[in-house]
């Protein structure tokens, strides 16, 4: 008897990165305030200065960057 394995959670947020992501180690990042720590990254799916996508054993994760753009100096 084969048993299904079940699709993982997709978890998408938008946050900021404590760390560089790194094969193997938990991915670390600060959101509302709080700093989340997963499990260990498997796969690095995507990686943008705008997002990143990163697999781990339990989940998908899709990390947008929560930084603001720099100002434009307004133009008088």
């Amino acid at each position: 008897m084969f048993l299904k394995k079940k699709p993982k959670p997709h978890v998408s947020i938008t946050g900021m990165l404590v760390e560089r992501i790194r094969l193997g180690r938990p991915a670390v990042y600060l959101y509302h305030g709080e700093l989340i720590r997963t499990t260990a990254v498997q796969a690095i799916l995507e990686a943008t200065p705008e997002r990143v996508c990163f697999e781990t054993k339990n989940s998908i994760y899709e990390l947008s960057n929560d930084t603001f753009p720099k100002e434009t100096p307004n133009a008088a």
